[in-house]
């Protein structure tokens, strides 16, 4: 028997080879469009935005009133406290006191001068012990010392009892002007101090491992600028004041004393002081 033709078995083995490269090429098309694809895919699909982080919550801002400032302060601020009182009280009551009103008023000043160009010393005498001030009170001393018989040589006694007077009435006033400046270097003292004392508290608190905790420092260290804002706030206008009442009391004292000196030369006949006085501005507007 013939063994069939070799053809067959050829033809048979080509077939198969073309139909397992076929179905390669198949799946290579197919990965090729899928790796086409994923690309595409990639850059159409959107990113989704991304999510901005919580906000942080804005702390609530806190208003600190008088009372909250004086706790924290501490107990030197109830001594800077008697300070501002009693500052506030010598203020209001030189204001009254240290004025040309009340220490040298006009309308005795003038009755004076008046009484004196007559030489009438009972009339003057009068009217000076009816209103008792610093102009008065000095000009009194001095008419005890008026001798009629001899006006003239008794000026020099007149003048020194009236200097003598008008120096106690000075420092009469000047008592309660001084009370400023006692303020004034009191004030800043008592604040050093209560600083010193929040700085001591503030440095115990770092001791005892509060130097990373700044929140358990805040308190002394706002004991210490505190206390030292307030003395200066108190001693500053203090001091504007005693310099200013100390000043104006100056002044009338010393208008005081022209005043002594025009009314002693009518009295003792040294010159018509008042009648020059009245001649120099109407030559002047001549």
């Amino acid at each position: 028997m013939r063994p069939p033709p070799r053809t067959h078995s050829i033809f048979c083995f080509r077939t198969r080879s073309s139909h397992k490269e076929t179905i390669m090429k198949k799946h290579l098309a197919v990965l090729a469009l899928i790796a086409l694809l994923l690309p595409l895919a990639a850059l159409a699909q959107e990113a989704p935005p991304p999510t901005p982080p919580p906000e942080a919550a804005e702390p609530v801002a806190t208003k600190t009133t008088l009372w909250d400032l004086i706790k924290t302060g501490g107990w030197a601020m109830w001594p800077l406290g008697a300070c501002s009182v009693g500052l506030i009280t010598m203020i209001v009551l030189n204001v009254r006191m240290v004025s040309r009103k009340n220490l040298l008023p006009l309308g005795v000043v003038v009755p004076i001068r008046a009484a004196a160009e007559q030489r009438d010393v009972g009339q003057m005498y009068s009217l000076a012990r009816s209103a008792p001030n610093l102009y008065t009170n000095g000009l009194m001393s001095g008419l005890r010392k008026l001798d009629p018989d001899d006006p003239a040589a008794s000026k020099p006694a007149m003048e020194s009892a009236i200097a003598e007077a008008v120096s106690r009435e000075e420092a009469q006033v000047g008592f309660w002007i001084n009370f400023l400046s006692l303020i004034t270097g009191v004030a800043p003292m008592i604040g050093l101090l209560g600083t010193v004392s929040g700085m001591i508290g503030a440095f115990q608190k770092i001791g005892m491992g509060g130097m990373g905790k700044p929140e358990l420092l805040a308190g002394n260290i706002g004991e210490a600028l505190i206390t030292t804002a307030t003395g200066l706030t108190i001693a500053i206008p203090a001091m504007f004041a005693y310099f200013l009442f100390r000043n104006n009391l100056s002044r009338i004292v010393r208008d005081a004393e022209g005043e002594y000196s025009a009314v002693l030369d009518a009295l003792t006949g040294a010159g018509d002081l008042f009648a020059e006085a009245e001649a120099a501005p109407a030559e002047t507007e001549e």
